[in-house]
């Protein structure tokens, strides 16, 4: 079988293809499988159609995490040096703090429109500006499904995983572009199960051996009389200073709901749809007249870029959260749809053919005079967005020590 190539890619764009699709089935590593929860503790259970039999399924990972880890596998193979991508990044080391240091397109939620970036400025000389009022941000508020362009030049990605400009100028009329590839995993035949909750504190502490106050020092102490006070009450430790709320003692061993599921196995359905490429234009500023050469060479791009998250992503593997790891039971392999009374056509895809593929794809944008930006562009956070983070990693401290 050999791999997707470049030509492959034309062709289908050009020659009415329906879709790449990857449908792979995966095998849970451990006995049981942990699905993601939603609001309320509930897991995504349902019925659905395969093979003509109605069996039960459960979500094991949706469509927009996949998309994330996707773009996160991007991300980490512009960090190796292994592609060149557009990025555009926060600095947020004026946070103080290891645990955020950086945000890209690649990871804020709303991509190169999110209110992270909108709410930086970018430097021009000596001069800095907001993002949005920025010549690239000027550039993003004539975004439209025939003038892509500016995504092209500064985020493609977006062009790949959606995007809705709702914190821009004109709010939820901002500008919408559909995600072109989605991709999903379900658990099969999923049978959910019991979990339980305990844990044996070897001092033994008991629940009446004192009341917890919180100490003047921020920790805790016995001593009411030197506890930091409230209107001249001593504060307790949580809700009622129980030692648990210190994180010690013992907790009863007990049943709860959500237990994992057994499955039969796992399937990953992947798709890139083409047609959503072919709605995008690409001419050099609004209002012109684009190339149909130009615009097959820039979906040609867009959708190597897809095609290249998604086999990073699937060789990164499958340790989707905790207690949920899975494994590709078989190679991976790509089938293109081709129009109606075509024969579909199988294909290889590991890492290397798809950067080769990416790598191929970008020179052709760039020999069709497309002024892809390359190069980092760095942003820096408004103040009193830096004041926000310190603020809420405070926060979150503290709660993290009330609730225990």
């Amino acid at each position: 079988m050999s791999p997707v190539t470049y030509a492959d890619v034309l062709k289908a764009i050009h020659g009415g293809a329906a879709a790449f699709r990857l449908s792979l089935e995966l095998e849970p590593v451990s006995p049981k499988v942990f699905p993601p929860t939603y609001e309320g503790g509930k897991y995504a259970t349902e019925e659905r159609l395969i093979d003509g039999q109605k069996l039960p399924c459960v979500l094991l990972d949706s469509v927009p995490s996949q998309a994330n880890r996707m773009e996160l596998a991007l991300q980490e193979a512009w960090l190796a040096g292994e592609i060149e991508v557009p990025v555009i990044s926060v600095d947020f080391k004026a946070v103080g703090t290891a645990a955020i240091t950086k945000v890209t397109s690649f990871q804020a939620p709303h991509r190169i429109v999110d209110a992270i970036l909108r709410d930086s400025t970018l430097a021009n000389g000596n001069k800095s500006t907001k993002f949005r009022q920025s010549e690239i941000g000027k550039e993003l508020d004539l975004l439209a499904a025939n003038y892509a362009t500016p995504l092209l030049k500064y985020a493609p990605h977006c062009l790949v995983f959606g995007m809705w400009d709702s914190t821009g100028p004109r709010g939820g009329m901002g500008v919408k572009f559909a995600r072109a590839l989605v991709s999903e995993i379900i658990g099969v035949n999923a049978i959910q199960g019991v979990g339980t909750s305990s844990r044996i504190d070897p001092l033994n502490i008991r629940v009446a051996s004192g009341i917890l106050y919180v100490a003047e020092d921020g920790g805790w102490t016995l001593d009411e009389k030197s506890a930091l006070k409230e209107k001249g009450k001593a504060i307790k430790v949580g809700k009622d200073g129980k030692p648990s709320r210190a994180n010690h003692g013992n907790v009863t061993p007990s049943l709860v709901d959500k237990g994992g599921f057994t499955i039969d196995h796992a399937e990953q359905t992947t798709v890139l749809s083409i047609p959503a490429l072919r709605r995008l234009r690409f001419p050099a500023k609004p209002g012109d007249k684009s190339t149909p050469d130009a615009d097959n060479a820039a979906r040609a791009y867009v959708a190597a870029l897809g095609l290249l998250g998604a086999t990073l992503a699937v060789e990164s593997g499958y340790d989707l959260r905790s207690r949920c790891i899975l494994r590709a039971k078989d190679a991976v392999t790509w089938t293109l749809l081709g129009k109606p009374g075509e024969t579909d056509t199988t294909f290889s895809l590991d890492k290397d053919a798809a950067i080769s593929l990416y790598k191929e794809a970008l020179a052709a944008i760039q020999k069709a005079g497309f002024p892809i930006e390359l190069k980092e562009i760095e942003l820096t956070p408004l103040p009193d967005l830096v004041t926000l983070v310190k603020r809420s990693l405070e926060l979150a401290a503290s709660e993290s020590g009330e609730d225990n």
